[in-house]
């Protein structure tokens, strides 16, 4: 796998009577869409994404935002171009803005790890525990109990294209020391296992 060499930025666009919650819905089911079909199709899972205005704040979790702009890396101009941006968004052209595709080149000052944050219950974590230790519920739950609470994370509200039920896509952005490559899933995001990067500025 070679590095994300490419990049297109999306711009959500400022819409006085339309919030940013509904704009990042609209953009990211089309962009889920479209990454499980360029993996159906073509056997691609290179594309990456970040969230450059990203802000996280753990003791003032109401400043945390995801911003306003997305950034969708691969590691070819012609991955990029199959994924064809500007086809699955063209119905959002009042709502965003897609650039051009770029080099990356020497922009980058840095790299993140994006990942999709998911929490297991702690009731759950406590059944898990007890079942794996050989312990009761009661002196799994005090174990548990001294773990991290669950992060209150800046989140995208989706629904599931099969289903129908709606769920939180929580984002966790951290930047790290070092690349590293591998592939991404259809929401161009890391698992809670994964650590693969991409470039940031």
């Amino acid at each position: 796998m070679s590095k994300l060499s490419h990049y297109q930025e999306i711009t959500l666009l400022p819409e006085p009577d339309i919030s940013s919650y509904f704009i990042w819905q609209k953009l990211y089911t089309q962009l889920h869409i479209a990454l499980a079909d360029l993996k159906n199709k073509h056997g691609i899972e290179s594309i990456g994404v970040s969230f450059p205005d990203y802000h996280y704040d753990a003791k003032n979790e109401q400043s945390s935002k995801l911003g306003h702009k997305l950034r969708v890396f691969a590691p070819n101009q012609a991955d990029l171009e199959k994924l064809d941006l500007n086809c699955w968004l063209s119905r959002l052209t009042d709502y965003v803005h897609v650039k051009s595709i770029s080099a990356v080149d020497d922009k980058a000052t840095g790299y993140l790890v994006v990942k999709r944050y998911r929490f297991k219950p702690v009731e759950l974590q406590a059944q898990t525990l007890a079942e794996k230790l050989g312990i009761s519920y009661d002196e799994a739950m005090v174990t548990v109990a001294k773990r991290p609470p669950e992060m209150q994370l800046p989140y995208i509200n989706l629904k599931s294209e099969t289903t129908g039920v709606a769920y939180r896509l929580s984002i966790l952005q951290q930047s790290v020391d070092s690349p590293n490559k591998g592939t991404f899933n259809t929401y161009g995001l890391n698992t809670m296992t994964t650590d693969i990067t991409v470039p940031h500025w």
